[in-house]
């Protein structure tokens, strides 16, 4: 299935041998208002690339695994394609780590279904529009989101025991308040010490003890936000230096490209990668980070899939 092409407008083109599947993401990539073009493999994808103005390539996790998705990426760069993304089903998890290798894969979403429509949507507008940051884009409209402001490194521990009784007063598991536990302490652990740069690019608090007192004055705060809608625990952690960059994320995600499959590298990010279902990266290169982590609260352990959706998005 090949769309007709209007040769140098800008469209999103997708790659993927699933007819139904092709569909139901054109349908929801249609709603950004672009054109979608569809082919069924990466021969047929690069043939169409050569004529396109793509400002997203959407690829199916097979695809993306194999000999030749590698140039296909490259070349899509080269015309000028804000980003790529790889669809990436449940029986398709053994891809992952090689996926996770490839550089030019700045967005994985993982589903059990033909597609995830809600993430994909949301991928694709804040590719498309550059209007990146807030965690209210993955939460249902109204859902509240509360915030905490750290002024001292000391706070760390409480409130990620603070944010763990409150997920729990509100009806969540044991498990889901566990994980969230994790991924705040990882994340503002980072915000606290990795984040902070100076004029040299110098990370001047990335060895100082983790348990020991900082204060934190207004450039060195950082910003804590929370929210459950019963679909998605969503946990964001923003810091104002803006220092972390996509190649550093993406090596940290490479060992961790299947939850069970490993201890990882032991780094912040890969952890918080590994306990979560969905991890987003908004940066504004020396202006601030924000991170946000997604847990799905619907599914008992063993419905959930092995693997985790990434995004890493940079302000233009």
């Amino acid at each position: 299935m090949v769309c007709s092409v209007r040769v140098g407008a800008p469209s999103i083109l997708i790659v993927h041998p699933d007819r139904r599947t092709q569909r139901i993401v054109q349908r929801v990539l249609g709603s950004t208002g672009y054109r979608v073009d569809v082919a069924d493999d990466l021969e047929q994808g690069a043939r169409l690339l050569a004529h396109l103005q793509p400002v997203l390539v959407v690829v199916d996790g097979s695809a993306a695994a194999a000999d030749g998705a590698e140039a296909l990426f490259a070349a899509a760069r080269a015309r000028g394609t804000e980003a790529c993304m790889t669809l990436l089903d449940a029986t398709q998890v053994a891809q992952a780590p090689r996926i996770l290798g490839l550089a030019a894969v700045t967005n994985l979403l993982v589903h059990p279904m033909p597609v995830l429509g809600e993430e994909l949507t949301i991928t694709a507008q804040k590719l498309i529009r550059d209007d990146l940051f807030g965690a209210e884009k993955y939460l249902l409209w109204g859902t509240e989101l509360h915030p905490t402001t750290l002024t001292r490194a000391s706070q760390r521990a409480h409130v990620v025991s603070d944010l763990a009784e409150q997920i729990r007063g509100r009806g969540q598991s044991a498990r889901v308040a566990s994980m969230a536990m994790l991924v705040a302490d990882e994340l503002v652990s980072n915000a606290v010490h990795n984040a902070p740069i100076d004029a040299r690019g110098v990370h001047y608090r990335a060895d100082l003890a983790r348990d020991g007192e900082l204060e934190l004055d207004a450039g060195h705060q950082v910003a804590l936000r929370w929210g459950c809608d019963g679909r998605y625990l969503a946990i964001e952690v923003t810091d104002r230096f803006g220092s972390l960059d996509r190649e550093t994320i993406l090596r940290a995600l490479v060992p961790s490209g299947v939850k069970d499959g490993g201890a990882g590298a032991g780094m912040g990010i890969a952890l918080a990668y590994r306990s979560c279902d969905h991890l987003v990266f908004n940066l504004a290169p020396g202006k601030r980070t924000e991170v946000i982590a997604l847990i799905d609260v619907r599914h008992p352990p063993a419905e959930r899939v092995p693997a985790s959706s990434y995004n890493v998005f940079v302000e233009r």
